[in-house]
């Protein structure tokens, strides 16, 4: 079992199953990339192709097989949010409890305009920490616009 952590983004106007590999990563590698990856540029570009993707960075722990990833949406010049993506696997039960069990790869979202709650998720997912739990922290912002949400389709590795 590998013990890495790859990534890779998409940028706006990209199709949804389509991204740039960028290799294996460490936290301090992703955090670095994270705050130079141009995201106003990319979001006024997202604006123009509405039916494209938005700015993605992912990261894939190969370990546990989950994903993270982060995207942003909204104008550069007004209201721009952080929409967060945590998907990991869980069992769920067969038919009202019946049946058997499967495993499927599970997606859990969040929104926030606070660099500091994307930050400590990053954290958590490179120390192996539940993230899912932290995501049910959060308190969501009226002001992000959710209807960005439909265009954000993580590459799934």
């Amino acid at each position: 079992m590998e013990d890495n952590f790859i990534w890779n983004v998409q940028l706006s106007g990209y199709d949804h199953s389509e991204a740039d590999p960028k290799g294996e990563t460490t936290l301090e590698e992703f955090i670095k990339e994270l705050d130079s990856f141009p995201w106003m540029e990319q979001i006024d570009k997202a604006a123009e192709m509405p039916d494209k993707c938005s700015p993605t960075l992912t990261v894939q722990d190969l370990k546990s097989k989950t994903n993270f990833w982060i995207s942003m949406a909204g104008t550069s010049t007004t209201e721009h949010g952080y929409i967060l993506g945590y998907i990991y696997p869980k069992t769920k039960k067969g038919f009202f409890g019946f049946g058997k069990e499967k495993q499927i790869n599970w997606l859990e979202m969040r929104a926030s305009q606070d660099k500091v709650q994307v930050m400590k998720c990053v954290n958590y997912f490179f120390e192996r920490t539940c993230v899912s739990y932290y995501f049910g922290t959060f308190v969501l912002p009226n002001s992000v616009r959710y209807w960005a949400v439909h265009r954000i389709r993580p590459l799934l590795f």
